[in-house]
């Protein structure tokens, strides 16, 4: 008679509970996934690539900018820190004191080697699935941007521009990735 080995079904209370100790704990459909601090590329993107958004979604008074480690729970066992969120007003309500409940209208994950599968895979089918209406996955290696949308088989690849329209009417927001990169990559 074979074992058969237990997965753990991780929740994300039982992450809540988890060390304060550098790591990245996130919890996808109950599978833990850890991953160490991110380095100095991924820092200058992720700040310079959210003082962008910030300053559109606070000049159209759209709704709020944050930066991760912020959780964001989908769901009991699905609990994750994106690099960057906006949360547009019509989704406000999903905000607590301590999370957001429910999915973010723009999510942005910075890659870097030890988030690579996660943030194309796991996250990836998680946020199109459970309603992100835009999701980034920034390649600092490559100098690009995948975007992703809900229903799409397959990203938009950008490398020099990339423009976000939130809302019609307004002008969008125009983030020149050349120069985005070089600075991160200084």
């Amino acid at each position: 008679m074979g074992m058969s080995a237990l997965v753990p079904h991780y929740t994300a209370e039982e992450l809540r509970r988890f060390p304060e100790d550098g790591l990245r704990y996130e919890v996808i459909r109950g599978e833990l996934f850890v991953t160490p601090g991110p380095g100095t590329v991924h820092q200058r993107f992720v700040l310079a690539l959210a003082r962008q958004l910030a300053d559109y979604v606070d000049r159209y008074e759209l709704g709020e900018t944050f930066l991760g480690p912020f959780e964001v729970e989908f769901a009991d066992d699905t609990a994750v820190q994106p690099d960057v969120l906006v949360l547009l007003h019509d989704r406000a309500g999903q905000l607590t004191p301590a999370r957001l409940m429910g999915p973010p209208s723009l999510v942005v994950e910075v890659v870097s080697y030890s988030s690579k599968r996660i943030d194309r895979l796991q996250k990836r089918a998680l946020y199109m699935d459970d309603g992100v209406a835009e999701y980034w996955v920034v390649e600092p290696g490559l100098r690009r941007v995948e975007r992703w949308v809900p229903g799409a088989e397959a990203p938009e690849l950008l490398s020099d521009r990339l423009t976000w329209a939130p809302r019609g009417g307004l002008d969008p927001l125009v983030v020149d990735l050349v120069a985005l990169f070089d600075r991160a990559t200084r």
